[in-house]
């Protein structure tokens, strides 16, 4: 019995091997195409192009929000109000086609149907699409993580709710290893994922900051419900570069920098603590 656990155990550990080797090489082949790659596209991440975030909001009349808002997204989450009655976010997801599609500016999972929605103050938010932002664009303390996910929804009034998930390196995230050869195979195009429920996304606790900002890539418009979760999710080194090395080299560090907080409040949900936390 000994004897026959070992050689499974050997097994099991070659599999994984052989696995990574895999996926290494298909790894190594998208890095030496992405290389090549080039699309126009009117903003990017690049401040030596003119088009990075600095200027986004002189680029054109209509993402002016992006240099003269006040309500701006991301921001560095530190004082925080607690309010145990927003209480637990509401979430009705459901099965529904998807699509995996490279947008230039970052790798995202699209609904192509009716995935469910998530409510907030009695307004029904539908579920639009996932996609992910490296390294984060909010930050804790100061801290910036190795990748954000901005889990898009929209209402029927055309109001926008995001819910965002921060994660640190570790073990594989298991949403992103079902992905992960649409990834590395991606292209500048899109591969078909068949239907995906949102509730694989995997939600990391209850506890959340809750603040109104804005789109972090223009128009920048604002008037946007933020849902950031305190707890953090894992995802492999990997796992991270395979997202970042999909886009174009001015679009791999897709985060918009930090934005100044002004008179805003950032509201913590924890059911166990009331007042104020630094």
């Amino acid at each position: 019995m000994r004897v026959e656990t070992d050689e499974r155990n050997q097994a099991m550990k070659c599999s994984n091997r052989n696995f990574f080797a895999f996926g290494f090489f298909l790894f190594s082949s998208l890095i030496l195409s992405s290389c090549s790659q080039s699309q126009s596209h009117e903003f990017n991440y690049d401040e030596g192009t003119g088009r990075g975030p600095s200027r986004w909001g002189s680029l054109k009349p209509e993402w002016r929000n992006c240099s003269v808002g006040q309500e701006q997204s991301p921001i560095n989450i530190g004082t925080v109000h607690v309010r145990s009655q927003l209480g637990d976010l509401q979430r009705n997801y459901a099965s529904a086609p998807a699509v995996l599609r490279n947008r230039t500016e970052d790798v995202a999972v699209i609904w192509l149907g009716n995935a469910g929605s998530i409510t907030i103050n009695g307004i029904v938010y539908r579920v639009v699409n996932c996609h992910w932002h490296s390294p984060s664009e909010h930050t804790f303390n100061g801290t910036r993580l190795p990748l954000e996910l901005h889990i898009v929804h929209r209402s029927a009034q055309n109001r926008i709710a995001v819910v965002a998930i921060l994660y640190r390196y570790g073990l594989p995230d298991p949403f992103l290893l079902r992905l992960f050869g649409s990834i590395i195979t991606l292209g500048l195009g899109e591969r078909q994922l068949g239907r995906v429920n949102p509730v694989s996304i995997g939600i990391p606790g209850r506890r959340y900051y809750r603040y109104m900002g804005s789109l972090t890539t223009p128009s920048c418009s604002e008037g946007v419900v933020w849902t950031v979760f305190q707890q953090n999710k894992m995802a492999s080194w990997l796992q991270v570069a395979a997202i970042r090395n999909a886009l174009p080299p001015q679009y791999r560090n897709n985060s918009r920098p930090t934005q100044p907080l002004n008179r805003r409040t950032i509201l913590l949900y924890d059911p166990a603590r009331t007042g104020i936390f630094t």
